[in-house]
């Protein structure tokens, strides 16, 4: 008679053990999503810095900056509202039906709006050339450079340059610099083929303009 109270509580014990296990298990996991931290995200974007908008050098810097990160919130801020920009004539005649007289900065925003939305990668040097380079008075700089950059077509592989002298203008609007005025020349001669002239890059407004 007094073995089967003991029976009965080693049976009842055993049945325990297994819902004992179960909230040991539940706790430890718990215990792990609220000691053990994650890993951070990784950012969803990084961060670029952009000069302080006091000089024309530093509007061209910018526009640098906006180019190699295909940020067209950067290529907004370093463009004046009344910016133009003036073809080549070579350009021009390559794409006749573009309004190019009418190439204002809502045209340009919309030229990189589309080209940064492809997959490329965009090395700039926009100094390439020195030419003319003022500080500029009264507001205004005038400046007259040449400027290479290289497009590679991260699909194909193809890796397109462009290269032309230009001239810029930039105003002072306020506290702050902007461009105000791009004007394509000409194309000028590739550094690495000599003797070859590359194109403005007018050639890739007028794939993307309106």
């Amino acid at each position: 008679m007094g073995e089967a109270p003991m029976m009965h509580r080693g049976l009842h014990s055993m049945r325990s053990l297994p819902l004992f296990l179960a909230v040991i298990l539940v706790l430890g996991n718990l215990g792990g999503c609220i000691f053990n931290p994650r890993d951070p995200e990784p950012p969803t974007s990084r961060s670029i810095d952009y000069l302080p908008r006091t000089s024309a050098s530093s509007i061209w810097e910018n526009c640098r900056l906006a180019l190699i990160n295909k940020d067209t919130s950067g290529w907004d801020t370093a463009l004046a509202d009344n910016f133009i920009y003036i073809p080549d004539g070579d350009t021009r005649a390559a794409y006749p039906t573009v309004d190019w007289d009418n190439w204002v900065k809502d045209t340009e925003m919309g030229f990189v709006n589309s080209w940064f939305a492809t997959d490329v990668t965009i090395a700039a040097d926009l100094l390439d050339e020195d030419i003319n380079t003022p500080d500029g008075s009264g507001g205004l700089a005038q400046w007259d450079v040449i400027y290479l950059i290289t497009v590679t077509d991260n699909v194909s592989g193809s890796v397109t340059s462009y290269r032309g002298r230009c001239q810029l203008e930039f105003e002072l609007q306020g506290s702050f610099w902007y461009l105000s005025l791009w004007r394509d020349e000409q194309g000028e001669e590739d550094p690495d083929n000599p003797g070859s002239i590359l194109e403005t890059l007018g050639r890739v407004r007028g794939v993307f303009g309106p």
